[in-house]
């Protein structure tokens, strides 16, 4: 099951039950219904059709829409030109109802009332039945994509067939200091965000816990790996500088050994060469301890090293 699914699942497990939250119940159908549901009008003839991803969002959706219409619902398949999403559809007078108390557009006699959704959603905001509202954007409308081993970033967009209602959610997610962005896409607006902060966000928002806590998951031990991986170059660095350092010193005394010029100078540069040769892989503070002598000492007596025989390659002795 890919994150998207669980998603789904946890929103719909986060639905309260029984008969004091029957307003939350159907503020989350009247959000999906917006995000999901098209409208067909034929004289005065009107269809309720929700285009769903599977055969199970059928069922739970179907389950839920018994509790606010009196009339049958039917599960659709339209084969047509190789369409093969499922369906739900409610018609006629039931259709007309059920549409007339989400406050969309329907019926009204004989005179066919448009509405967009969006008085609706601002009544419920700052509400009880707003986060119920939100889970049914979600359902309807969402994908999320966490970091795994195929995909390596944070991504929620949630897609919206109607302008005006895509830029009411992000004003209402703005004014909770939620930052999204909106790409068109043809007939779609994709609204966006791959900021983790955000996402956990608007996952609380509509109350789905079990995601937030798996994608808080996700960024912890993130934010392990990325301070493990911190440490580790680091630790190169490190490694790299002193590696370089100590070839630095091994090319003086080489150049020192095969010039003869080593067997000339005093005992103690001479000692300190052998060692660095001889211990070629220890730190500075390793073959300082070898020699008994302070790590400040050591690099005074190396960089004399190099300066005699930089001094030497110049001519200068």
């Amino acid at each position: 099951m890919n994150f998207t699914d669980r998603l789904k699942d946890d929103l719909l497990k986060s639905i309260p039950k029984g008969p004091t939250a029957r307003q939350e119940r159907f503020a989350f159908l009247c959000a999906l219904t917006k995000m999901r549901g098209g409208i067909d009008v034929y004289k005065n003839s009107i269809s309720l059709t929700y285009e769903l991803d599977s055969a199970e969002d059928v069922t739970n959706i179907a389950g839920m829409l018994k509790e606010f219409t009196a009339g049958e619902t039917f599960f659709v398949v339209d084969g047509r030109k190789g369409d093969k999403t499922p369906k739900l559809q409610i018609k006629d007078k039931y259709a007309n109802k059920l549409l007339a108390d989400m406050s969309l557009s329907h019926f009204d006699g004989d005179k066919f009332v448009f509405d967009d959704g969006i008085e609706y959603l601002r009544s419920v905001i700052g509400k009880e039945t707003f986060q119920a509202y939100f889970k049914g954007i979600l359902y309807g409308g969402a994908k999320v994509q966490f970091p795994d081993e195929d995909y390596p970033n944070y991504c929620l967009q949630i897609f919206f067939s109607d302008t005006a209602y895509c830029k009411s959610i992000v004003k209402v997610l703005q004014d909770m200091d939620i930052s999204v962005k909106v790409y068109e896409r043809k007939s779609v607006n994709i609204l966006q965000s791959r900021n983790s902060n955000d996402i956990a966000d608007i996952l609380a928002l509509a109350g789905a816990v079990d995601s937030v806590l798996e994608l808080n998951n996700i960024i912890a031990e993130r934010e392990k790996e990325n301070e493990f991986n911190r440490q580790s170059n680091l630790y190169m660095a490190h490694y790299k500088k002193a590696v370089d350092s100590a070839q630095k010193y091994l090319q003086a005394i080489e150049y020192l050994q095969e010039s003869g010029a080593l067997d000339r100078l005093d005992d103690k540069l001479k000692a300190v060469a052998i060692a660095r040769v001889e211990n070629n892989d220890a730190s500075m503070q390793e073959l300082a301890d070898i020699l008994g002598t302070s790590k400040t000492s050591l690099s005074r007596y190396l960089n004399k090293l190099l300066d005699i025989a930089k001094e030497m390659k110049n001519g200068r002795k």
